[in-house]
């Protein structure tokens, strides 16, 4: 059976929710929560609607978005720049339209190699190691999807800032979204005034670094490149139609790399894990791409891979790289699974949940693939099934991420199985991303 948090068969007393939620908020969902269309949680300051209601949820994130705003409760990668991330503004209406057009699934496809060159340095280095080594699934792919994203973003310059990348994310991903300072009245602006101030710390010299790239583009006067960095130097703001602030481009290329490096990462990590599980499943696996693929897969294969993909969305049902959505404030007045929703009241909404809702999936402990066919997907509400959002807000790097994990997870599986060690701690850990607490440790075998 695939890892996650035991539910607790009733709601949580207040001080025990906090350490429980502090550590691993999904562990703090009581059983309840995957059983109802929508569920008030009030404890104390924490006062919240969970909502797992197909319909319901395109009301929030679709049809009535502009009435809820998403709430600050983690902008811990956005606040390094910005608050725009989190209000719906003009100018973050402008900083989408940018960054979709930059990364636009067709504009980016021929990026695929830079993938599959990265995906084969991986692979010579661990041919080079002893049969039977053991390595760290999570560790191994956190590594290589720094690498693609730090050669997407900024090419040859790479060298100069991945490293400062992965310090400065690793700290940020594993605090805990809250604790019991932040549930007394007389600390909130002290509190929020702290977090923004170690946000800002902890990414300066993230930002210091891609000022610098900045500057040195700048001075060589090569803006003509293909990747991230000078695409978004090329850009201009609508409204103004002057080239954009360097703080806008930091704050694209932080939100840019922050999500698409872990979303990546933590998902190739789930899918190890599960492959390793279900034998019958990986065998499935092997057999659509020794059929399809005579060599290293090509972005033109992906279609032709329907077994694979299926893999893959029924992983990131079970695993969500994102397991909790931002919180999102009402506005106005307002009626969701006719229940009243106040001014003001805050609505949950949690991958984690409605991926395991018992309304909506039989058995969805279980890791069956067989879900994602095309009756099933199109019997099924697609606001059931929300790796990536939906709405306004909706991941723009979705296209590009699936196009990334199925590269490198064809491009793996040809040469080698990945074994989870047994005995080995699985836990998943909801924090801002779904991560597993322990790592997962493997042994590598040669196929």
């Amino acid at each position: 059976m695939p890892a996650a948090p035991v539910p607790p068969s009733a709601p949580l007393p207040f001080l025990q929710y906090v350490r429980t939620a502090r550590s691993n908020p999904i562990a703090a969902f009581h059983a309840d929560i995957y059983r109802q269309p929508i569920v008030e949680m009030s404890l104390w300051k924490l006062h919240t609607f969970i909502v797992s209601d197909p319909a319901a949820i395109r009301h929030i994130l679709v049809d009535n978005a502009a009435n809820y705003i998403k709430g600050s409760i983690e902008p811990r990668i956005g606040s390094a720049s910005s608050s725009e991330d989190f209000t719906a503004t003009e100018k973050w209406r402008d900083r989408r339209r940018i960054m979709s057009s930059i990364v636009d699934y067709r504009l980016n496809a021929g990026n695929s190699s830079i993938i599959l060159e990265s995906v084969q340095s991986l692979l010579a280095r661990w041919n080079a190691l002893p049969s039977g080594t053991v390595i760290d699934i999570s560790a191994e792919m956190s590594q290589l999807a720094l690498e693609i994203i730090s050669r997407l973003v900024f090419s040859s310059d790479r060298g100069e800032i991945t490293s400062v990348m992965e310090r400065t994310f690793a700290r940020n991903e594993v605090d805990p979204l809250f604790s019991l300072l932040d549930f007394f009245p007389l600390l909130e602006q002290p509190r929020a005034a702290f977090k923004r101030f170690r946000t800002h710390r902890r990414f300066r010299a993230l930002t210091a670094t891609i000022d610098r790239l900045i500057t040195k583009r700048i001075c060589e006067k090569t803006l003509n490149g293909d990747d991230l960095l000078a695409r978004l130097m090329r850009e201009q703001n609508t409204p103004t139609g002057q080239p954009l602030s360097r703080r806008e481009i930091h704050a694209q290329i932080i939100t840019a790399v922050g999500a698409g490096h872990h979303t990546v990462a933590l998902a190739l990590t789930w899918i190890w894990y599960l492959l390793s599980l279900h034998p019958a499943e990986e065998a499935r696996l092997h057999a659509e791409l020794h059929s399809v693929l005579a060599q290293p897969p090509e972005v033109t294969d992906i279609s032709r891979l329907p077994c694979t993909r299926m893999l893959i969305d029924e992983s990131l049902r079970l695993y969500p790289p994102v397991p909790v959505m931002a919180w999102r404030r009402a506005r106005a007045d307002d009626e969701v699974c006719g229940v009243k929703i106040l001014r003001g009241a805050t609505i949950t909404i949690a991958p984690w949940v409605l991926h395991r809702h018992t309304k909506l999936w039989d058995h969805p402990e279980l890791f069956e693939p067989q879900r994602f066919s095309p009756a099933c997907t199109h019997a099924r509400s697609r606001y059931a099934y929300l790796p990536f959002g939906t709405g306004p807000r909706v991941c723009i790097g979705a296209a590009f991420a699936m196009m990334e994990i199925t590269l490198i997870l064809a491009t793996i599986a040809q040469r080698f199985r990945l074994r989870v060690l047994p005995g080995h701690p699985v836990e998943p850990q909801g924090l801002v991303t779904l991560r597993p607490r322990y790592g997962i440790k493997a042994t590598l075998e040669r196929r």
